[in-house]
């Protein structure tokens, strides 16, 4: 019998040549929209879009710790952004905020021909002021873990702090000794809000612990504190809720005695 087949690649669908032509027609739209609408409706996957990196800022008479930070700000945004040639020193400047912008020209006169290294050198002139590293050490030591702030981020105020500090000495050989890691642990210990950790950690057997092996250790014991907590919460909420459940139960003995029956008339 003649047929008519789909035509569609690879479809084995077929009508008989004898369907009225306004049937076969409707016939063909349904076989169309049903079997083949995955290939003809088929979209290639959209990426997400990422957002556009920001570019840092810096101000006047900030402090050293800031500095440091907005230099490390300042390379990834270089790395992000693939800056080369002339548009270096141009996004450098415009990281300046109005004020540093215009001391930068009255001091220096115009630095879009310099390079990033002098822009850099001109900028910290007047973008960080002149800290007493003295002070910078005494504020250090008198540095204090607030109440329930993480051990972690204690420790990244003090590592901020002790970069103004300037622990480093220069051996004989010619090599330069940074010791930060040493005095952070140790203001860290001494600075723990926590009086029964510090007493913990200052009698472990191991005297020469490491940063991080102090904030592991540290973190272990506030993790096992909240836990205790906790439990000890859960424990007395049952207790209380059997106490609750006793005073109800005694409230319903009481009733019971003093309530009349219907039909003999005895409590």
């Amino acid at each position: 019998m003649a047929t008519i087949k789909c035509p569609a690649p690879g479809c084995d669908a077929e009508w008989p040549l004898a369907t009225p032509t306004d049937v076969l027609t409707r016939l063909l739209d349904i076989h169309s929209a049903t079997a083949h609408a995955a290939s003809t409706h088929v979209h290639a996957p959209t990426a997400a879009k990422a957002e556009k990196v920001r570019r840092p800022t810096i101000t006047a008479s900030g402090t050293s710790e800031e500095w440091a930070y907005f230099l490390r700000r300042w390379a990834d945004y270089k790395q992000a952004t693939r800056l080369t040639g002339s548009d270096i020193v141009f996004q450098l400047l415009e990281c300046c905020d109005e004020g540093l912008r215009k001391d930068l020209t009255r001091t220096f006169g115009g630095l879009s021909s310099s390079t990033e290294e002098t822009v850099l050198k001109n900028i910290k002139t007047l973008a960080v002021r002149q800290e007493n590293i003295m002070v910078a050490r005494v504020q250090l030591q008198q540095m204090r873990q607030d109440r329930d702030e993480p051990i972690r981020a204690f420790a990244a105020r003090l590592r901020g702090q002790a970069g103004v500090c300037n622990f480093g000495i220069k051996c004989p050989c010619g090599t330069y000794v940074d010791y930060s890691d040493v005095m952070v642990r140790d203001v860290l210990i001494k600075g723990l809000s926590d009086e029964e950790i510090r007493l913990d950690i200052l009698g472990e057997s191991k005297q020469d612990m490491t940063l991080e092996e102090a904030l592991r250790y540290v973190e272990a014991k506030e993790s096992g504190k909240r836990s205790a907590t906790r439990l000890a919460e859960g424990v007395s909420s049952g207790v209380a809720a059997a106490s609750s459940y006793k005073r109800q139960d005694r409230l319903r003995l009481e009733q019971d005695r003093t309530t009349t029956c219907s039909y003999c008339g005895r409590h």
